[in-house]
């Protein structure tokens, strides 16, 4: 299982936030866990193990060192521990520094039940953290929603970014990952619905940078605000590292399938006129020519039962 999915918290990055110590013993167990980071760093993942459990007796109650363990678990394949030390990470999530870490411990658990093809689990997880999306799951939002999907079915992806600016939230990986789980089930509707929260929220992100730099910076269609992006190399890395185009991509895959070509043509066309988007403009092109949709994952269940 790759690392990147387990990265673990910087005890540098605490202090840049402004984390306070209250006394010496919480000094003490901070940089026994930095100690325990450093040595996962090397891979000494037995002695990392070791300082993260002195850490944790020392605090009595330390979820990012149950986070970090968990990562030792699951780097040693040890996927069962890692899960347990994951939902032990968030059943004490009142407990974290910083309070959003809480959904890590999800998106870590996300990680494993997908690694296990335990889908339906994955997607319990993933679920969890959009139940927070107050822009998504609150009451109130059910009408917003509904208007997204409206203006975006009657009007176009380009109207809907130029409509809706959202700071990027702790949950537009989750939508993300929704939105291909439901796209690879069949579930197109939904599948549309979290790939347009997805992608406003990338978006959106992208439009505040230039338009932080320029007070004057406005767009009105995605092509001219991808256009903007391709000069400068952090927002290049951005779109790469959120995967903007795969979900672009699948987004016009749920829209065709949901009903609605012409809307998934102008996408894939779109993508096809970006190098950057690598992968996906040969995909786009075979779309544009004949149009599929990809085999379903675990059949046409939701889920591969859990042990």
């Amino acid at each position: 299982m790759s690392r990147k999915l387990f990265a673990v918290f910087s005890f540098g990055m605490l202090l840049s936030i402004g984390v306070v110590w209250s006394d010496t013993q919480n000094k003490a167990f901070w940089m026994i866990f930095e100690q325990g980071n450093t040595l996962m760093e090397r891979n000494e993942f037995g002695e990392a193990l070791k300082a993260y459990k002195e850490a944790i007796a020392v605090a009595g109650v330390f979820p990012e060192a149950e986070i970090a363990i968990g990562d030792i678990y699951a780097e040693e394949g040890e996927l069962d521990l890692a899960k347990a030390q994951y939902e032990k990470a968030y059943n004490q999530r009142n407990a974290f520094s910083v309070p959003a870490s809480k959904y890590d411990a999800l998106y870590r658990l996300a990680s494993v039940y997908e690694n296990q093809e335990y889908y339906k689990l994955m997607e319990d997880s993933l679920l969890r953290i959009v139940a927070d999306d107050l822009r998504f799951a609150d009451q109130p939002s059910s009408h917003l929603r509904t208007q997204i999907e409206k203006n975006y079915f009657e009007k176009g992806l380009d109207h809907v970014l130029v409509l809706y600016r959202f700071d990027e939230p702790f949950s537009a990986a989750a939508h993300s990952k929704l939105g291909w789980f439901y796209y690879k089930t069949g579930r197109f509707a939904l599948s549309v619905t979290h790939y347009l929260y997805a992608v406003i929220y990338r978006a959106s992100e992208i439009a505040n940078y230039l338009r932080d730099r320029d007070i004057e910076f406005e767009f009105s269609t995605l092509e001219e605000l991808l256009n903007t992006a391709q000069g400068r190399r952090e927002l290049l890395k951005y779109i790469a590292e959120k995967d903007l185009f795969r979900d672009l991509y699948y987004l016009a895959g749920s829209t065709y399938a949901d009903g609605y070509p012409q809307h998934s043509l102008g996408m894939w066309k779109l993508i096809a006129r970006f190098p950057s988007a690598g992968q996906y403009v040969d995909l786009s092109l075979r779309q544009i020519k004949k149009p599929w949709t990809e085999p379903f994952i675990v059949n046409s269940s939701t889920a591969k039962k859990s042990p």
